[in-house]
């Protein structure tokens, strides 16, 4: 495998690209480009010029609030990382209203993506595909979409994350070969001869208090009542706060967990609204039981998870990153970003990711997790 990997704080598009790709090899013509970037960079010109660029390779990407490559993390920057593999084959399809995504959109995705492997759905095998899924981070975060997908692939790996605009919480793009798109989705299918491993990184655990969403409209992601009492006044409550004082970082400091089969997935709150209610940014439901959970040192869980998969499997040649933009304020306030940098570089010789507004794990939207794909071996 031939992985190239470059950067810019241009802010420039054009120089930005042309910047990020000085050191590359002409004489290889990448498989696939990875392009992630902030909101500094025009998404309509880095789309366009990376298609000038590599017109034979397939290119996915988008805006960010923040860039992760090898041994750093930063801010404001451009990231691009080119893959080159005679054993990894890729496919890639395009969502262009995540929202709109039926049942319907999403088997015709699969078979698009199937069709451009030239294989069947009976040919796919969890050990040999994996999919990365790349959607819009502020009008697709009800996780339909994700779900949609993941009935399509079945046991297959599917992971990924929702694009983001350096917290403005206003227009996100995904990058599909020469085009951004806001509102959209871009799904990858990989069929891989190497070896490869998704994991799934967070460092809260279960607490001793759980609440039920007695009311809710499932719609807004609102919760309007917990243990039948006024959502956010509830909430407030049993973490020792006011409702007044409730705020961004509150709520990152203080999620709740949601246990999924022998799996505990972090919901995230994003908003005390004025009628009394809590708005989160993964799908809920009414009858769900959230658990108020604790929290551990977050950089020394990751030194450690990504000391066993080092162990389990060696280093990667490349490994992809997936951080919730809510893990990165916390890493930032407690100046653990570029530890968190160094920790993830330990597996793999080549890193390439971007912070996001939620990330994708087998068919479940979840927040302030890192999910990654370790691909590879060196």
């Amino acid at each position: 495998m031939q992985v190239f990997e470059g950067h810019s704080l241009l802010t420039d598009a054009v120089a930005a690209v042309d910047e990020a790709i000085s050191d590359w090899d002409k004489a290889v013509r990448p498989d696939i480009i990875f392009a992630f970037h902030s909101t500094k960079q025009d998404p309509h010109l880095v789309a366009k010029v990376l298609r000038e660029r590599f017109p034979d390779a397939l290119i996915a990407g988008g805006t960010t609030a923040g860039e992760w490559r090898t041994g750093n993390y930063q801010k404001s920057s451009l990231v691009l990382t080119s893959i080159s593999s005679p054993n990894i084959r890729w496919s890639l399809d395009v969502v262009e209203d995540i929202v709109a995504i039926t049942e319907k959109t999403a088997t015709d995705v699969f078979r698009n993506l199937l069709t451009k492997l030239d294989i069947t759905p009976s040919d796919l095998r969890p050990n040999r595909h994996f999919c990365i899924g790349l959607v819009d981070g502020v009008r697709g975060l009800d996780g339909s979409a994700v779900a949609a997908m993941a009935n399509q692939l079945g046991n297959v790996p599917f992971l990924g994350g929702n694009m983001a605009d350096d917290l403005k919480f206003t227009e996100t793009f995904v990058m599909a070969n020469g085009r951004a798109i806001s509102g959209g989705g871009v799904f990858v299918l990989a069929e891989c001869d190497e070896p490869f491993k998704p994991f799934k990184h967070q460092h809260f655990v279960p607490g001793d208090v759980d609440m039920v969403i007695s009311r809710a409209v499932e719609s807004e992601r609102k919760v309007l009542r917990l243990d039948g009492k006024p959502a956010a006044e509830h909430y407030a409550k049993l973490i020792g706060y006011a409702v007044e004082d409730l705020c961004f970082q509150v709520f990152s400091d203080h999620p709740v967990i949601y246990r999924y089969g022998d799996e505990n997935y972090v919901r995230t709150i994003t908003s005390a609204n004025d009628d009394g209610s809590l708005t989160f940014y993964c799908a809920i439901e009414e009858g769900m039981v959230l658990n108020l959970c604790k929290q551990k040192d977050m950089s020394a869980e990751l030194e450690e998870q990504i000391s066993g998969l080092v162990e389990d499997g060696g280093e990667a040649s490349l490994l992809l990153v997936c951080n919730c933009s809510f893990r990165g304020l916390e890493a930032e306030g407690k100046s653990l970003s570029q530890d968190l940098a160094k920790h993830v570089t330990r597996a793999a010789k080549h890193v390439m990711g971007f912070d996001s507004y939620g990330e994708l794990w087998n068919g479940l939207h979840i927040n302030q997790t890192l999910v990654g794909l370790a691909i590879g071996r060196e």
